[in-house]
């Protein structure tokens, strides 16, 4: 197949690759954040667009995950700051906002010139887990009277009322489970917030954490995100936890949960472009990310 060629302007061009190409793609592991909803992509785990400034040996990537979160990285994106600025700019491919991230190593260049007027800058946390910390603080989950922590079942997987939904991030509830799944805080059989496995990889789980509009204020979010952290502990795996500096909400509960902040990032929202028929979800409301 031939790789798409999206050209900018003249002289600009971005190239989109198939999926038997991500290989070709820069090394990811030379990037010194949190990287795994881009792994996802790479790895064919989920759906997402990839595009590279050159096939052989490209200096710069730009992948979107199909939830809207995205990356530019590479080991030359300096070289060709002008092509990337300019495709992220217009935007032809992007139906939703996009939540973008930029490698570290190139932070330091001018990308609220480069991205324009289309973009509205925050702060993106990562965070390392203290499991001593967390001990120190938490016994189990504390649930107000009637509320009971279940196993996720398939209903809880494809909810449609709620702005996180895990269904998203996988490729179908099997694979979900099979990666992770996740907990429910449930009374008298209905679903009030959800925690769950976003992206699982070797000896990490990301943690997602939801709650549903009518039920926010209870303290059912702590309570999920208590039981998905034991559960994560039990198999061996490191809970990992990434929000918006601005989600005061997330900051909190995940400082609360013993999560201490190690990086702090810029991070830009691009507004939707109107004519692209891609579609990605917001994925930075109250529930973290």
């Amino acid at each position: 197949m031939v790789p798409l060629l999206s050209s900018i302007s003249p002289g600009l061009v971005v190239i989109e690759l198939f999926p038997n190409q991500f290989a070709t793609c820069p090394a990811l592991a030379e990037v010194p954040i949190f990287t795994g909803f881009i792994r996802a992509v790479l790895e064919g785990l989920v759906p997402g667009r990839v595009w590279v400034d050159r096939l052989e040996s490209p200096r710069a990537a730009h992948v979107l995950h199909g939830y809207g979160m995205s990356l530019v990285w590479g080991p030359g994106v300096n070289q060709v700051f002008s092509v990337l600025g300019a495709h992220l700019r217009a935007g032809t491919y992007r139906g939703r906002d996009e939540w973008l991230q930029i490698d570290p190593r190139w932070d330091h260049l001018d990308w609220d010139k480069a991205l324009g007027e289309a973009a509205q800058r925050f702060t993106r946390v990562n965070f390392g887990f203290d499991e001593a910390l967390f001990r120190a603080r938490h016994n189990g989950p504390l649930l107000p009277q009637g509320w009971q922590i279940e196993t996720m079942e398939e209903g809880g997987y494809a909810l449609h009322d709620i702005a996180v939904t895990p269904s998203a991030f996988w490729q179908d509830f099997a694979a979900f489970t099979t990666h992770g799944a996740g907990v429910c805080a449930v009374k008298e059989g209905e679903i009030g917030a959800l925690a769950f496995a976003a992206t699982r990889f070797a000896d990490w789980l990301e943690i997602g954490i939801e709650t549903r509009q009518a039920y926010r204020g209870q303290g059912l979010a702590r309570a999920v995100a208590v039981a998905m952290i034991e559960k994560c502990l039990a198999q061996g795996l490191t809970p990992v936890w990434a929000c918006r500096k601005e989600n005061t909400g997330s900051l909190r509960l995940a400082q609360s949960l013993g999560f201490v902040i190690t990086k702090e990032l810029p991070f830009y929202r691009l507004a939707r472009v109107l004519s692209s028929r891609f579609v990605a979800r917001d994925p930075f409301p109250r529930g973290g990310r």
